[in-house]
């Protein structure tokens, strides 16, 4: 498997990148790739600080915190990234200028997250800042995961799923209310007190022959490339 190194990048990296290195991290664990990924800034203004109160709380909705600091984009890391990663088509064509500012003349690993939309589609990612309203900062996120995961699509990776028993008795009582509102639910997805729903046995990812051949008694099953896509596109 491939070792990429990613950095994405926004204006002052304080909402909209730190969020993206904390989503794509996650997914990381979740996909078993190690790829090292990171953010920064074009502009000093949060040089130091903790990223946006709003996106610390939009990642702990999700049960994501961040431990990042923010930091200035440097002439090295164009050389160290395999990909940098601008958060919309303003900050893409701000660090083109910046690069030929600093007389890099090789830009080849720039890319744009929203060309990584769904079905191939470019996305207007949201341009968050601290000026934005929560509501933005949570909508931003489900288009940032996205096209995160498009992005690990694209690369043509081997994603390994692990099936580990939880030992911690509250995911067991979870568990245990899951199968009881899917028993007892007419609809495909039932839903727990928060208003959130839980998976269908329809919708739970079953690997396919091929997969579980690999894999017949192990917890660690290496997905084919359609297997892999349903599980992603799960997360």
């Amino acid at each position: 498997m491939t070792f990429k190194k990613l950095l994405f990048v926004c204006m002052g990296n304080s909402c909209s990148s730190p969020m993206a290195e904390t989503i794509m991290q996650n997914l990381m664990v979740k996909t078993s790739l190690y790829w090292e990924v990171d953010s920064a800034a074009l502009r000093t203004w949060n040089i130091g600080r903790r990223p946006h109160k709003r996106c610390l709380r939009v990642l702990r909705e999700h049960g994501l915190r961040s431990d990042h600091f923010c930091r200035l984009l440097t002439v090295q890391d164009f050389y160290y990234f395999d990909y940098i990663i601008t958060m919309n088509e303003h900050i893409y064509k701000e660090l083109l200028l910046w690069a030929d500012a600093n007389h890099i003349s090789n830009t080849s690993n720039v890319l744009m997250l929203g060309s990584y939309g769904k079905n191939g589609k470019t996305v207007s990612v949201i341009d968050l800042s601290p000026a934005r309203k929560l509501k933005a900062f949570r909508n931003a996120y489900y288009q940032i995961k996205e096209c995160c995961k498009q992005l690990i699509l694209g690369e043509q990776v081997s994603i390994v799923r692990y099936d580990l028993p939880s030992t911690d008795d509250e995911n067991e009582q979870d568990y245990k209310t899951m199968n009881q509102h899917r028993d007892s639910s007419e609809s495909p997805d039932s839903m727990n007190a928060d208003g959130q729903q839980y998976p269908s046995k329809s919708s739970l990812i079953k690997p396919c022959s091929v997969c579980s051949i690999n894999a017949p008694m192990s917890n660690k099953k290496k997905l084919c490339q359609k297997c892999g896509q349903k599980f992603l596109a799960k997360l």
